[in-house]
């Protein structure tokens, strides 16, 4: 309980001020500072596409693998990762 009498003993402050006119022209400011719609829609397309190009490259199956199996394996496996979950290797 001594934790909460502590409380007991903090006082009100005064805002500085003209702090909520500063607050609201800061955020006035940031509205003004943002991307035109064009830039926004052009980001976003650019993006799906990105998307769209790494969905078709990873769906992708190597010719000779027809119906492999998983495609996480044969991701695995292209680019000859790791399959086990061991940190350390042994080396003799």
């Amino acid at each position: 309980m001594e934790k909460l009498d502590l409380l007991k003993k903090v006082r009100k402050v005064d805002a500085p001020p003209f702090l909520l006119t500063r607050i609201q022209a800061r955020i006035r400011r940031n509205e003004a500072e943002r991307l035109p719609a064009s830039w926004q829609w052009a980001g976003g397309l650019a993006f799906g596409l990105l998307l769209l190009l790494n969905a078709l490259a990873v769906g992708r199956q190597p010719a000779g693998q027809a119906g492999a199996g998983d495609p996480a394996t044969s991701l695995v496996q292209n680019f000859q990762l790791d399959q086990t979950n061991q940190l350390y290797v042994e080396q003799n």
